[in-house]
């Protein structure tokens, strides 16, 4: 019995507490009476499988927190909180790179903490600062790693693109050995005042020529406000979920290409159920969109998402230049949004750059009551998309700003529009030359009414009208079969 429990024990592994008021480092840590007091007495230890480690809630650490200690699948390493209070806050302050570096361990927990990085002494670091960093260097793969409720706020990084740039949340791969991530979950965190990014990664391995990508990202149910830059950024993953998430006030501060959700280099990518709002595009440059389908991706899907008052517009979609490093972006739906006066400082609903092909964009409604006497493009055409097609969408401009068709029909010449409802305010609909109106069937559906998300957001003029809105409109003609 005695071996049984012992064995039970180091199942069950470690509990250690912190307490940075009246802990001390010579204690050993397991009990709060006899809790160690630093960060460093932290980082010194190396746990074990199925170990927590409990900061004391209102209390401050400056410095930064740097695991050591992998556990297991069934047995992870847990970093969170005990007692009342605000949340145990790490502050780097400028003198680390990152307030935590999870660096080449895994099956590990971290939750219920408080991360800032903010240097008083410059207006911007130049170490590309963090509130956390995941680093898989030369390592292979990491496995499970799982950051919940945090608030990482307060990280001045430089806002514009390039190594200086900081981030709420970054991951990170580096080599030569082929090193990635699997199984990256990031839920219920809140992130604001971050210069530049709220949440993205770097992908050394995310080239075509060189591919190892990471695998199994899901980022739910978070917020972020007030982000200088990019919101959330899905890069070199295959096979990623982003849902649930607020993202209001990005790119409030950066004067280059930066949208509010978007994936780069990466394949498999589902992006759903989010409320986007307020991306700025004060200064007339690039994006500026709620959402963007980059560069070198393949089978990306935009779904029952909520987005409104974006100056830059809804959705970009781009391909970078084609070589042994990128493929064509590819094989992109984009449907059943709910759009709301987006595009009225860039005058643009959709972007197409480069040559990306295969995009379909299934029923959306795109809403537009403001009072501006402006003219949106709705399909403005940098590059040459193929095979792209708008079908079922439902378009009104009812207020003063126009939804306009300006580009030449030969622009339009791989763009299909099929059984799309243009209410108010469109112009231009004759430069389609492949608009196919009136050539659906009549089909029998139940009366069902649009409450669930992102329909339940409708505003109070367009629920109106939708009292009569067809509801075989969401009824692809390539999927409805007719006997």
């Amino acid at each position: 019995m005695l071996i049984l429990g012992c064995n039970v024990l180091c199942a069950l592994g470690k509990t250690y507490y912190v307490d940075s008021k009246i802990g001390n480092d010579a204690n050993d840590g397991l009990s709060s009476m006899k809790a160690w007091q630093s960060l460093t007495k932290v980082n010194d230890h190396s746990f074990a499988a199925g170990d927590s480690i409990l900061f004391k809630r209102d209390e401050i650490w400056e410095g930064q927190l740097l695991p050591t200690g992998s556990g297991m699948p069934d047995k992870p390493v847990v970093f969170s909180a005990y007692g009342k209070g605000a949340l145990p806050e790490i502050k780097a302050a400028g003198h680390f790179r990152d307030a935590l570096l999870i660096k080449n361990v895994q099956h590990i927990v971290v939750e219920y903490l408080a991360l800032s990085n903010f240097d008083r002494s410059v207006v911007f670091q130049k170490t590309g600062p963090t509130g956390v960093r995941i680093l898989a260097e030369n390592i292979g793969t990491l496995h499970n790693i799982r950051l919940a409720h945090l608030y990482i706020h307060d990280i001045n990084g430089d806002n514009k693109k390039g190594t200086a740039e900081g981030c709420g949340i970054f991951w990170d791969c580096q080599g030569p050995v082929h090193s990635n991530i699997e199984h990256l979950l990031i839920e219920d965190c809140t992130l604001e005042r971050v210069d530049r990014n709220g949440i993205r990664g770097n992908g050394t391995f995310g080239v075509r020529s060189n591919w190892f990508p990471n695998r199994d990202l899901v980022i739910r149910n978070s917020i972020l406000k007030d982000i200088g830059g990019d919101g959330i950024v899905i890069k070199a993953f295959d096979t990623a979920l982003v849902e649930h998430n607020k993202l209001f006030h990005t790119r409030a501060r950066a004067v280059d290409n930066a949208v509010a959700i978007w994936p780069h280099s990466s394949d498999h990518t589902l992006i759903q159920y989010n409320e986007v709002a307020y991306t700025k595009n004060e200064n007339w440059a690039n994006d500026g969109q709620s959402f963007d389908v980059d560069g070198n991706c393949r089978n990306t899907t935009i779904q029952y998402n909520y987005s409104h008052d974006n100056d830059g517009g809804f959705v970009l979609v781009i391909s970078d230049v084609i070589n042994k490093d990128n493929v064509k972006t590819v094989g992109n739906i984009i449907q059943y949004n709910l759009s709301v006066n987006d595009g009225l400082k860039r005058k643009r609903l959709f972007n197409f750059a480069g040559v990306t092909d295969s995009t379909i964009i299934k029923g959306n409604i795109f809403y537009n009551d403001s009072g501006k006497q402006y003219t949106t493009e709705i399909v403005d055409m940098d590059g040459k998309p193929v095979n792209l097609y708008f079908e079922d969408n439902y378009f009104d401009y009812t207020g003063k700003n126009s939804g306009v068709f300006s580009q030449s029909p030969q622009k339009y010449k791989q763009t299909f529009f099929v059984n799309n409802r243009f209410v108010d305010g469109i112009v231009g609909s004759d430069n389609l030359p492949n608009l196919k109106e009136g050539e659906v069937p009549k089909r029998q559906l139940s009366a069902k009414p649009l409450t669930e998300f992102p329909w339940k957001y409708m505003p109070k003029k367009l629920k109106k009208q939708m009292v009569s809105f067809p509801q075989s409109l969401y009824l692809s003609v390539t999927q409805l079969v007719v006997k």
